[in-house]
C-alpha cells in the first residue's frame, strides 16, 4: 500500500528545509501535487516524461536536419525497413490506434514524405509508401537517433539502473498488452469489494 507524501516532505520522506519549502514546486518532486497522489497517477507522471521527450526531441531535431514531427519517426522507420504498409499493418505493428496513424500518415504525406493510395485489389484500404523525401528523412532521422539513444540511456540511468529500468517499462508494457489495464482494475475492485 502507497504511503502518501505529505507536504513538506520529499520523496524520500525527509523534511524540507525552510529554503527547499520555498522553492518552487516544479524544482522538488516531494511538493508536486501529483507525486503526493501516489502510484495511482503513474499514467499522468508517464505523459509529462513522453511529453517532455517528445517536446525535447521536437525541438532539437531541426539542429540534425529532421523535420518529421517525432512521434513520427518510428512510422518513417517501419516504411523504410518493412516497404509498403497499409495503415491497419502501421497500428498493429506499432501498436497504436488507427485513427492515431491515421493522423501521422496525414502529418507525413503534409511534408511529402510518403503516399497514401489506396489498393487496387482492395478499395477499403490505403498503402503508405516512402517517398524520395521521405528516404532522405529516415537518414537523417537514424544519425540523430544515435544521440537519441546515448541521451536516453543517460535519463534512464538517472533514474538507477538504466538496462534494468528500461527492461521494467518493456514488461510494464508487456503485462498490459497480456492483461488490458481495465481488466486489471476490475480484478482489484471486485476482490477489495466483494458482493
Amino acid at each position: 500500500m502507497f504511503t502518501y507524501i505529505p507536504f513538506p516532505v520529499n520523496l524520500q520522506g525527509s523534511p524540507l528545509s525552510q529554503k527547499q519549502a520555498r522553492t518552487p514546486a516544479a524544482t522538488l518532486p516531494g511538493d508536486d501535487f501529483i507525486a503526493r497522489q501516489g502510484p495511482a497517477f503513474l499514467a499522468h507522471l508517464l505523459r509529462r516524461l513522453s511529453d517532455e521527450l517528445v517536446q525535447g526531441a521536437a525541438t532539437w531535431y531541426p539542429s540534425m536536419g529532421v523535420t518529421a514531427p517525432p512521434r513520427t519517426i518510428s512510422t518513417l522507420l517501419a516504411l523504410d525497413e518493412l516497404g509498403p504498409l497499409g495503415i491497419t499493418e502501421l497500428a498493429r505493428l506499432l501498436r497504436q490506434t488507427h485513427p492515431l496513424v491515421i493522423t501521422w500518415i496525414r502529418e507525413l504525406t503534409s511534408r511529402s514524405f510518403v503516399t497514401a493510395k489506396s489498393d487496387p485489389n482492395d478499395r477499403r484500404r490505403s498503402v503508405v509508401r516512402l517517398t524520395a523525401r521521405g528516404k532522405a528523412e529516415v537518414g537523417r532521422a537514424r544519425k540523430a537517433l544515435s544521440a537519441m539513444e546515448q541521451a536516453s540511456l543517460h535519463l534512464l540511468a538517472s533514474g538507477g539502473d538504466g538496462p534494468a529500468l528500461f527492461g521494467a517499462l518493456w514488461r510494464m508494457e508487456g503485462a498490459c498488452r497480456e492483461t488490458p489495464f481495465a481488466d486489471l482494475l476490475q480484478r482489484i475492485a471486485a476482490s477489495a469489494n466483494p458482493r
